[in-house]
């Protein structure tokens, strides 16, 4: 019984934390304190430590001799070859929702390009801390795509793309585009138009602006971590 409830436990510990990580909670690079985690889950340091393990095993998190672990930095490889599939997921989601979407879900994507606004003005205003804006941020990009992929219809495509920001987590686009209200303005323009399209029933459109979003995306990440020096 006890090895039953500390298997879950573990688990269940490794999934919220792979989850936390690819939604943002962790920056990437930031060190992951296990004694805070076990006390925020009410459990030992020794299920904590066996969760991360799992997660480094699949490569989301490393550790650091006498450090601990810390949110792996993907490679450059690891971000031309997740942004690749992720570019075909997105597209085809994008066309089915188009096909497919609800009203209520219409809503959902609309109230997102008003949030990317809302975060586009205040980074050019520069009157709001960063970790606002990012949080704001994050928060618009996951109702974004949570809601074209729920529009979709398809289980398979939500658990691919899920899997993929496991790999890359969704955050590390904002480390990226470091705030900056150009390229934040231009990626909110992008969300626009594919909502848009996707209002029009237009599943070409959405499918070819998703892929380009996408490319988008990539060129900025690979700029930032040439610029860095991610590791090969």
């Amino acid at each position: 019984m006890v090895a039953a409830e500390r298997t879950y436990t573990v688990e269940a510990l490794t999934e919220a934390l792979s989850t936390r990580i690819s939604n943002g909670d962790f920056d990437v690079g930031s060190w992951i304190r296990q004694a805070r985690i076990a006390q925020e889950y009410g459990v030992s340091r020794t299920p904590v430590t066996l969760a991360l393990s799992k997660l480094e095993a699949v490569g989301v998190v490393e550790q650091v001799a006498n450090r601990g672990f810390r949110v792996r930095t993907p490679s450059t490889h690891d971000i031309l070859e997740v942004l690749e599939v992720r570019a075909l997921l997105e597209g085809h989601a994008a066309e089915l929702a188009a096909a497919r979407i609800s009203g209520e879900q219409l809503a959902h994507l609309f109230e997102a390009v008003e949030a990317f606004r809302g975060v586009v003005n205040d980074a050019r205003s520069g009157d709001v801390a960063p970790d606002e804006l990012r949080g704001r941020w994050h928060g618009a990009n996951a109702l974004f795509h949570k809601t074209v992929f729920d529009a979709a219809g398809n289980r398979q495509l939500v658990e691919s793309a899920e899997y993929l920001h496991r790999r890359v987590p969704r955050n590390i686009s904002w480390v990226a585009m470091g705030a900056d209200p150009r390229i934040l303005a231009q990626n909110s323009h992008v969300h626009e138009a594919i909502a848009i399209a996707i209002d029009l029933r237009d599943g070409n459109r959405a499918r070819t602006l998703s892929i380009e979003h996408m490319d988008m995306a990539r060129d900025i990440l690979l700029t930032r971590f040439r610029e860095s020096g991610p590791t090969p």
